[in-house]
């Protein structure tokens, strides 16, 4: 294979590249239709002035940029600009980009439809329909000043503009803000923003490149490679050219049922203490440790399997399977450090076996730019207040890599060390969508000296409020939309 010339950083948005740590972000939904103006919404100019505010992957030295901002477009956004001059074009991408997340395919995978709370009828709270969903601009500052100069600049452009705006809350008036959770913590009290791909972003003539940039970027050489990001048409037509150094965004506002989660710490306490010793709250740690795979330090068990340690708490490098154990079965021994159900485990198998077909494309994986949303709760009673992650899953395909993952989390059926019926499910995002029977509620924790283990039944832990699939586009096409 000849090499791949490394991508035009200048080109890509910054978003795709490297993870934020800004403080402050906020994420406002639009629509390019509003019946309550006469005229069309002018999104050129819409584009044209936040164009000098969106954040290229370029490298911003030593000081951040106090506020910066990215864009995404859903296929129906991208339909209804109308940048293709051949409109059978846009027919190129995707078959799940066109269809969206709550098409039956893409639930095959996803599992929300039929469930009682998170059914793609009930997305958005019914704000809006699924389809109206056309751009999202996520908006990020370094001090809460910073963040709300440019969401005013955001959303004047989008009043004068005459684009709609679209709330995805209950009261159709809040937006999608992050608050100030200690330690980049998340609702459940994880510290997050620990697993992420190590990408050879710069490098041009290696398979591994290869597949770095087909995981994540949309237009290089597809020879050989497991991830095909499309559309791709040879010769490129004029979709092909405007995704080119684009990535595919899952945009997923998933609700916390952070009452749920503490009353099952809570409840399964004692049981706990009673085998492993120690006080209540070490025991309700532990039992949080085994859900996710990581203590809430970020501490992975594999490593850490007693207590957190901040020497393992950035650690990536680490594996499911234990080389140098005398067991045969070393998955069974891996299982007395973290459960096999366990969120992370799922998430990311890493070398543990996977079962055919699963392993002609692994691993798949994804870049996640997650941060929480609504204020905290530390109570195990239910404040009726909404509560959750914003979810950013970035990808080359959203079926090869982010449907295959939430397939695995829904179904743990791809590994031999899962029983095969009825599969479990992720311990901490499993949907619990038990309609067909064919799903275990209860999460089992292996003991060395218990051939029966810790059982205990899960409660559904997470909503879906809703989900699009974006294209950040390249700033090539961001200036195409806004006629630079």
């Amino acid at each position: 294979m000849t090499g791949i010339a490394p991508p035009d950083v200048k080109n890509i948005q910054g978003l795709i590249m490297r993870g934020y740590t800004h403080p402050y972000s906020c994420h406002l939904l639009y629509s390019f239709t509003n019946p309550s103006v006469k005229t069309s919404p002018d999104t050129k100019t819409f584009f044209k002035t936040l164009y000098p505010k969106v954040q290229s992957a370029e490298d911003w030295g030593p000081k951040k940029p106090k506020m910066m901002l990215n864009i995404g477009l859903t296929f129906s956004g991208i339909q209804a600009l109308n940048v293709f001059k051949d409109p059978t074009a846009i027919n190129n991408f995707p078959p799940e980009f066109q269809a969206g997340p709550w098409s039956q395919d893409s639930q095959i995978s996803l599992g929300d439809a039929g469930d009682a709370r998170s059914d793609p009828s009930l997305w958005w709270f019914r704000n809006f329909n699924n389809e109206d969903l056309h751009c999202v601009v996520h908006v990020y500052g370094l001090t809460q000043s910073n963040l709300d100069k440019l969401v005013s600049v955001v959303t004047k452009a989008a009043e004068t503009c005459g684009l709609r705006e679209l709330f995805a809350l209950k009261d159709k008036k809040s937006r999608l803000t992050q608050p100030q959770l200690p330690n980049d913590e998340i609702h459940f009290g994880y510290r997050d923003g620990i697993s992420e791909p190590a990408l050879d972003w710069d490098q041009g003539a290696s398979n591994e490149t290869q597949e770095d940039l087909n995981n994540f970027l949309i237009g290089y050489d597809l020879d050989n490679s497991l991830i095909q990001p499309g559309p791709s048409n040879v010769p490129p037509d004029e979709a092909t050219s405007f995704a080119r150094d684009g990535c595919y965004n899952a945009f997923r506002i998933l609700y916390q049922d952070v009452a749920a989660f503490n009353t099952l710490l809570a409840q399964q306490a004692p049981q706990v203490a009673a085998i492993i010793g120690g006080t209540q709250e070490q025991a309700q740690e532990w039992i949080a440790a085994k859900l996710c795979g990581r203590w809430r330090n970020g501490s992975p068990l594999m490593l850490s399997p007693d207590k957190p340690d901040p020497a393992t708490q950035d650690a990536e490098d680490f594996g499911y399977v234990e080389a140098d154990d005398p067991n045969p079965n070393k998955d069974v021994e891996s299982g007395f450090k973290c459960p096999f159900s366990a969120h992370t485990r799922v998430a990311n198998p890493r070398d543990q076996d996977l079962n055919a077909p699963d392993v002609t494309n692994f691993p798949p994986r994804i870049a996640r730019r997650g941060m929480p949303y609504g204020p905290p709760l530390k109570s195990t009673k239910d404040d009726s207040v909404d509560r959750g992650l914003i979810g950013i899953f970035l990808c080359g395909s959203l079926s090869q890599q982010f449907e295959k993952i939430y397939s695995w989390m829904n179904s743990n059926d791809f590994s031999s060390v899962f029983p095969s019926y009825p599969s479990p499910q992720d311990a901490l995002l499993g949907n619990r969508n038990t309609q067909d029977g064919q799903v275990e509620t209860s999460f089992f924790i292996p003991m060395p000296d218990n051939p029966n283990g810790i059982t205990f039944n899960l409660s559904d832990l997470i909503v879906t409020r809703g989900t699009a699939y974006c294209l950040l586009p390249s700033l090539a096409s961001l200036r195409q939309i806004a006629g630079l």
